[in-house]
């Protein structure tokens, strides 16, 4: 996977961000992700793409970083059920805005995203498709740490 095709996330990432939370976050180091037993994020959003290329991006935080996301947008609730439920919809929102703004920077004809599906719980797994390499890219920022991870094939 090379960088014409992560680098367009990375640049939406951050402007998603910076635009939706006014929250600055600082790209760290690429990594080959591995499946893990255990790991720190506790809500993950998964986004299909796919068309001319195809794969998964997925956004992953844990729940205290989303609970302060939501706080930021000055959304009220008014139980713990609905603020879960509220931060469900905000991790899969930013997990479309993210992959929505990419496509048009890729360089592809066809692309299209499914909807978004929203995991929770610690140490839960994603089953990533077998045949491209999952690329970790960890952020961090004042609020908290998270990782885009993307498996792309083209």
């Amino acid at each position: 996977m090379d960088s014409t095709i992560i680098n367009p996330f990375l640049k939406t990432t951050i402007t998603t961000f910076t635009q939706m939370f006014n929250v600055q976050p600082v790209l760290g180091k690429p990594f080959l992700v591995k499946q893990q037993l255990t790991h720190q994020w506790s809500i993950s959003g998964i986004i299909g793409i796919v068309g001319d290329i195809e794969g998964i991006l997925v956004i992953r935080l844990t729940q205290d970083l989303a609970l302060k996301l939501l706080n930021q947008t000055g959304m009220d609730y008014d139980n713990e059920e609905e603020c879960s439920e509220m931060k469900r919809g905000l991790v899969a929102e930013i997990a479309n805005v993210i992959s929505g703004n990419a496509l048009p920077l890729l360089k592809a004809n066809k692309l299209d995203i499914t909807p978004p599906i929203v995991i929770q719980g610690d140490n839960h797994t994603i089953s990533w498709p077998s045949n491209s390499p999952k690329i970790g890219i960890p952020f961090s920022s004042e609020m908290g740490d998270f990782e885009i991870q993307i498996s792309i094939t083209s």
